[in-house]
Order: C-alpha cells, then structure tokens, then sequence
C-alpha cells in the first residue's frame, strides 16, 4: 500500500490519542524512528496491515473498529487537505470508485 496511509494512520493517532501511543505503536513494530515507513512510496501490504493490527492492539479496541475509524479519518483528511475533488471524480459509488 501506498505510504500515504501510513501518514493518514500516524496523523490520526497523534490527534485522537496522543504522541505517547504512537511511540508505543512504533515500538510494538520494532521501529526506532517512523521516517522509513512514511515516504510516499509503495509498501508490502503485510506492513501497513501489521501497523493497523498494532495500533488496535496498542488502542486496545478491535482491528475492525479501528478500519471504521481510519476510513472515517481517510475522508476527513483528504476534505481536510481540500483533495476532496478529486476524490469525489473517482465515482459517486463504490463500485465506480474501484
């Protein structure tokens, strides 16, 4: 996956919960520094799958909640960062949109 998601997951956890748990989070998956896993670039999917799987764990709440709650944050960033045109030209479904 893309390294945007990394970023979108670190923003989001350093809003809702606070650097501590993200400090947590990168130590849980061996990190010393996050710089390497937030470049936009192209990642193995089984990285960003661990990472959302140790922020729940981290979090203390169940992966399919915290996939809610990223999705959630997804839209809000990209309003946010007034992407929200070009996403809505990806399709008015989610069929269209994939």
């Amino acid at each position: 996956m893309h390294g945007l998601i990394h970023v979108i997951l670190k923003q989001l956890v350093l809003e809702k919960f606070g650097s501590e748990k993200w400090a947590a989070i990168g130590q849980e998956l061996g990190l010393s520094d996050d710089e390497p896993i937030l470049q936009m670039k192209q990642y193995d999917d089984g990285l960003t799958v661990k990472a959302v799987v140790t922020t729940a764990k981290v979090l203390g709440v169940e992966v399919d909640d915290a996939l809610r709650v990223f999705g959630g944050f997804f839209v809000e960033y990209v309003y946010r960062g007034g992407h929200l045109r070009m996403l809505e030209s990806m399709g008015d479904t989610l069929d269209a949109f994939m």
